[in-house]
């Protein structure tokens, strides 16, 4: 094949078939991107090759989405996504409660008990030792000092072995 010459048939019967050489596939290359003569009849030989679809593909294709079977799959598939975003939501309103009743568990009750403005005769019914009140929050606040500083230990210490590992 030579540059002014157009491609063959049989240059074009070589290349399809994988039998062409790399310098010869890249001289067929180079000349039907400079030549729109062979890139026009290398285009036709090619969408010659192309398989038609057959003309009732479309409605074949839209008669099974219709079946039973494929209605069901979908119907499935949607009913296991709106089942995930549901137990997704249970575990993150549990989570919220959690968070409230820790919340209200570490509390001071004898601060809640003025911020209530219950009357006094009330109280006075309940007896609430207070020496024990305090003690159980502060152990729970210690406790619960300890656990953050104790992550806090653990993710400063992630953090170093990460910058003296990777530098």
């Amino acid at each position: 094949m030579n540059e002014k010459e157009h491609i063959s048939e049989t240059d074009y019967y070589i290349f399809q078939h994988g039998i062409m050489n790399q310098t010869d596939k890249v001289k067929f290359l180079e000349h039907i991107c400079s030549c729109n003569y062979c890139a026009d009849q290398f285009a036709t030989l090619i969408s010659s090759e192309i398989i038609a679809a057959p003309r009732d593909m479309k409605s074949n294709i839209l008669k099974a989405t219709k079946r039973p079977e494929i209605q069901l799959a979908v119907k499935a598939r949607e009913t296991s996504k709106r089942m995930q975003l549901f137990i997704y939501s249970l575990k993150v309103g549990t989570a919220t409660v959690c968070a409230l009743l820790l919340l209200l568990l570490t509390m001071n009750i004898s601060h809640i008990d003025t911020t209530l403005n219950i009357p006094e005769n009330t109280l006075s019914e309940v007896q609430i030792d207070k020496e024990d009140n305090e003690s159980l929050t502060s152990t729970i606040r210690d406790g619960m000092d300890t656990i953050s500083n104790n992550m806090l230990d653990f993710s400063n210490n992630i953090m170093k072995t990460e910058v003296t590992d990777n530098d």
